[in-house]
């Protein structure tokens, strides 16, 4: 049995998570700017582009849920406690979930308003069964920002417990998703 995920895995895994990391910094800014009536050519680039990467990301998720459930996970160190499995498992789960909820009710929130348009005037497809509805958008778009802040919080406490893995425990744990050998 192989000691790492496949590459196609790690490839999509660090992939995601970088898209993830430049979506937290374009949400933030580009929040800050709406926040304060700062609508100009930078707060439409910022909104272009997060839009743009948000769906690229609910893509790849789903290519990444295509991959994991036609694929093996490689066994944990038998360091590694049968409680922590679960709580890596419940983790893990949940970082799927927001992963795919919170594109998709982005998605939602600019079919609804409707902003579809991203960057070099490529627009995205209207979501199925989505109208538009003022309101409705800005619904979805307070969700999606609740639940980005979450999925902000969950990623990090998986992060610190990847650290872990790798700068205390030093147990496997860290290099079975890690890139190189």
């Amino acid at each position: 049995m192989r000691s790492t995920y496949s590459l196609v895995a790690r490839l999509l895994h660090w992939l995601i998570a970088c898209l993830v990391l430049i979506q937290l910094v374009l949400g933030v800014w580009m929040i800050a700017r709406s926040g304060a009536n700062l609508w100009d050519a930078l707060t439409d680039t910022l909104y272009a582009w997060h839009k743009l990467i948000g769906f690229t990301v609910l893509l790849m998720m789903v290519l990444r849920l295509l991959v994991k459930l036609n694929s093996q996970r490689p066994p944990y160190p038998s360091s590694v406690s049968a409680v922590n499995i679960k709580l890596a498992a419940a983790v893990h789960g949940l970082l799927y979930l927001l992963l795919l909820v919170v594109p998709l009710l982005g998605w939602a929130g600019v079919t609804a308003y409707p902003a579809l348009i991203t960057v070099g005037g490529f627009d995205l497809p209207s979501m199925p069964g989505i109208s538009q509805d003022e309101a409705l958008a800005k619904q979805l778009f307070q969700i999606h920002g609740y639940l980005a802040l979450l999925l902000v919080g969950i990623a990090s406490a998986h992060i610190a417990a990847a650290m872990a893995h790798l700068l205390i425990k030093k147990d496997g744990v860290f290099q079975r998703m890690w890139i190189g050998r």
